[in-house]
């Protein structure tokens, strides 16, 4: 009989579950990803989710926009340190939407 873990492995890689987890990580890498390379002002700034190699990050302010994508490559490597199965090849930026109007 085979340990069950071993079974359990190969049922979530069936799933696709194991990907989904691994980009999940690569959501909790950000932080420490974009300090990293940007300083820690850049803590500001949020990964929200992951979609397939693409991690989709929140800035509040163009600047910061402008300087993730600057530094994209930069930024891909560091993630790919803190979560290498997450696979994330682009970083993807949008703008924070204030609640106030």
């Amino acid at each position: 009989m085979r340990p069950i873990g071993r079974a359990v492995d190969r049922a979530l890689r069936a799933l696709g579950v194991d990907r989904d987890v691994a980009r999940a990580d690569a959501v909790r890498a950000w932080r420490g990803a974009v300090v990293s390379v940007l300083g820690p002002d850049a803590a500001i700034t949020r990964a929200i989710r992951a979609e397939g190699d693409t991690l989709l990050v929140v800035a509040p302010t163009p600047q910061w926009a402008g300087e993730i994508r600057l530094r994209e490559r930069e930024l891909v490597r560091a993630l790919a340190e803190r979560a290498p199965a997450s696979d994330i090849a682009h970083v993807r930026v949008a703008p924070e939407v204030s609640a106030r109007r």
